[in-house]
């Protein structure tokens, strides 16, 4: 509805009428914008460009959110160096976010002094004259991590003007945000159009497949003899096997032993799937991971289990001690579950027989794969270590993308978030919630936080929780990282310590720290926006939580100080009867940008202490009993790993057995034949030393020997060689399970089915 405001000859204007010229246009327009156009949280005419390394330049546009647009008429400049990540290798995405808001522009203007026009003197003053709706820009930076890196995620209330790459080197690329650019007639009309277009040629081409079907049919009749059929699909499984392709035809069957879906673990068999066909452990021995010395002066160890360098406890974020007071049991009291989440795990695998051969044909996509990226391969992921250093990748055919790599025996399984929720605790919250969000500008490990109370009732412990933040800013109470309850009579007028077990934080994040009491207490707050980083809750329902614009907590977040950059620390040496060949180990733990765990070992009999990783002069192979274990960490003042050993921290030190026999899932032909062969891989395989015996077995356990077994070793890899084994079946054969069997002299020296395939014919 639009309105004008009329005026006659004689008739004097009032300043309600002065208002409603402008007003009704805008209302007018408001209406118009909401009704036609409605985009939410949108953009138009801005264009992002860099102006230097650190600078990028916003030029003049507008902002719609709904029926409100907002103007920004000059351009700006925004410096990114604050959001630079910290190490070379890194890069991170900066969101450039456009927001609105009203403001009230003053200008001066002259007031009268008296009603008596004679002695009135005019006054000028400063008086709101102009409402402007104004844009304002808001960086939300993601986190930084060796390319690619992630950009941030962007609210549903949130226009994004554009996305920024930047490195240590400056600003290295700008993607406009087109899924926020508000879209005109003209382009909408342009893509209606071409729609348009396309559903009528999908008209035409419907017709023409009917006509096409109904030609089909009727030569339906001319269909090939069964039996040519059938020959066809004998000669395409050999040329399948000869290949060496995937899984595609219905009689043949390939699987690279990554996963263990193909196995069948029930038929009496003793094999493992490890990346590969391998031998089963003889001996294990499974021993909790401990310290020699948990009272070394050079670590902490936080409730016996937590280990890290030795730190000191400073001060990395402050709000600043103000006048104001605030009851935090003066609200309804609510009653609200907090899930606490814990530590990422680790498996590190060490010895011998864990070495991952390099596979061509199953692993394509290792070409387009850089040194030390990750990737996924049949349902799991794996890191490429380069090429391997036989001669055939120098030649003109490997070059030109069929290459062998290889993959070092050390595998690393890592959770990479943080925080999983795999082990959770679960916790109850009864009493008022009041809570405060910050910003963790730069990577921590926290500690404690400091809250300043006021006033401590006689009676109400403290729970404070520090926790991660929803996507509309306030604490989650299902996402908390630590937690501690300090009991009333602990409690005084003035700074009290709330310590928890040491939690990483990571750089650019927001998290928060909400307290449960159901105590008259009171805590110290501030105004005026004296802390920016952040803002303060009030939670009345255990769900939602108020946030206040003209106050805030007064509190401390206490970091460590970590007083040396490596520390070594040694572990209890693990042990097996008869000798091992590999390790085993699984720890929760965290190891921040710029930090690491190194383990190393040092068997019996031995003076030297090896790094675990791929070298060939493996300390396990003259199978020693007992092992020593030493961990180094290495970190900075500021930030450093963490090893978390609890009951579940374990080190398995094995042996493998002399003999395998791997037995696979029952495979259907889907048709009945006579005639069957089995080719199988085998890596680290000697014929001095090992055999490998392939064979099938029926539907009823009959067990089929092979006709002939024709071995060939792979001249570009000697110590791989095919097995090629044919076998004769019972007429009419439907199905059949493969069945390996191999054995080796010595358990230093083991082999491993790299992949096997199953052709029927």
């Amino acid at each position: 509805m639009s309105k004008i405001v009329k005026v006659g000859d004689s008739e004097y204007l009032d300043v309600q009428d002065y208002s409603r010229l402008a007003t009704y246009p805008r209302d007018a327009l408001d209406n118009v914008v909401g009704a036609a156009v409605g985009y939410p949280a949108h953009w138009s005419a801005f264009t992002i460009s860099q102006k230097s390394a650190q600078l990028i330049t916003v030029s003049p546009g507008l902002y719609l959110d709904g029926e409100i647009v907002y103007e920004r008429e000059d351009e700006e400049d925004i410096n990114l160096t604050l959001y630079f990540p910290l190490a070379e290798s890194d890069e991170k995405w900066v969101a450039i976010i456009a927001r609105g808001e009203t403001v009230d522009v003053n200008e001066n203007r002259a007031f009268e002094t008296s009603e008596d026009p004679e002695v009135s003197l005019p006054v000028s003053v400063s008086t709101p004259v102009i409402e402007a709706r104004k844009i304002t820009y808001v960086i939300q930076q993601g986190v930084g991590a060796p390319a690619p890196a992630i950009k941030p995620t962007i609210a549903e209330t949130d226009a994004c003007l554009a996305f920024v790459r930047v490195t240590t080197a400056g600003v290295q690329e700008i993607v406009p945000g087109e899924k926020w650019r508000a879209k005109t007639l003209h382009e909408v009309e342009g893509r209606v159009t071409s729609l348009e277009i396309q559903t009528a040629q999908l008209f035409e081409e419907t017709a023409s497949l009917r006509t096409d079907l109904a030609s089909v049919a009727a030569q339906i009749k001319n269909i090939p003899d069964p039996r040519l059929v059938e020959q066809i699909i004998r000669d395409v499984s050999w040329h399948n096997q000869a290949l060496n392709l995937p899984d595609e035809a219905r009689n043949y069957f390939f699987d690279q032993a990554l996963v263990k879906d193909f196995w069948d673990f029930t038929k009496g068999g003793y094999f493992r799937i490890t990346e590969g066909i391998r031998f089963q452990y003889v001996a294990q021995y499974d021993q909790t991971l401990r310290l020699l010395d948990y009272d070394d002066p050079k670590i902490s160890i936080w409730d016996d289990k937590l280990v890290m360098p030795a730190y000191d406890e400073v001060a990395r974020i402050t709000s600043a001690e103000g006048t104001g007071k605030k009851d935090v049991a003066n609200v309804v009291h609510t009653v609200t579950i907090a899930t606490q989440h814990t530590v990422a795990h680790e498996r590190v695998r060490y010895g011998e027989t864990i070495n991952v051969c390099e596979n061509t044909a199953g692993w394509g996509v290792l070409g387009n794969v850089r040194y030390g990226e990750t990737f996924q391969a049949n349902g799991e992921t794996w890191q490429s270590l380069g090429q391997d250093g036989s001669a055939w990748n120098q030649t003109a055919t490997a070059q030109n993308g069929h290459a062998g790599y290889n993959v070092a025996r050390v595998s690393y399984e890592t959770y990479y978030s943080t925080y999983t929720t795999y082990h959770t605790e679960e916790y109850g919250l009864s009493g008022a919630i009041h809570g405060q969000t910050f910003l963790s500008s730069q990577v921590m490990v926290v500690t404690s936080i400091d809250l300043n109370f006021t006033k401590v009732g006689d009676t109400g412990d403290v729970t404070l929780s520090l926790c991660k933040i929803t996507p509309s800013g306030t604490p989650d109470f299902k996402s908390v990282l630590a937690h501690v309850t300090k009991p009333v009579a602990s409690l005084a007028v003035g700074w009290n310590k709330f310590s928890f077990r040491p939690t990483l934080l990571d750089q650019g994040e927001r998290y928060g720290w909400f307290i449960s009491t159901t105590g008259n207490h009171q805590l110290m707050t501030n105004s005026g926006n004296a802390y920016t980083g952040g803002s303060l809750f009030i939670c009345s329902d255990g769900i939602w939580a108020q946030g206040s614009t003209t106050e805030d907590f007064t509190f401390r977040v206490n970091a460590a100080k970590f007083r040396t950059n490596r520390v070594v620390m040694q572990f209890e040496s693990l042990s097996l009867t008869g000798g091992m060949t590999e390790i085993e180990m699984i720890y929760k733990k965290w190891t921040p940008a710029a930090t690491r765990l190194v383990w190393e070992v040092k068997a019996q009999g031995d003076d030297e202490w090896v790094v675990m990783d791929d070298r060939e002069d493996n300390p396990l192979a003259n199978l020693p009993p007992l092992v020593q274990l030493r961990l180094t960490m290495i970190g900075t003042p500021d930030v450093a790993p963490m090893i978390y050993l609890d009951t579940y921290a374990r080190a398995v030190s094995g042996r493998m057995r002399l003999d395998m026999v791997a037995i696979s899932q029952l495979q259907t032909f889907g048709f009945g034949t006579d005639a069957a062969q089995v080719v199988v891989n085998m890596d680290a395989y000697s014929a001095a030393a090992h055999t490998c015996t392939p064979k099938l077995m029926l539907a009823d356990d009959t067990i089929v020997t092979a006709d002939t077994i024709v071995a060939t070793i792979d001249p570009m890899k000697p110590s791989r060689t095919k097995f090629v084994a044919n076998f004769t079946l019972p007429a009419d054969t439907p199905s059949a399970r493969v069945r390996l069997e191999a054995t080796t002299n010595s358990v230093i020296n083991v082999p491993f089915g790299q992949d096997v395939q199953l052709n029927a014919f």
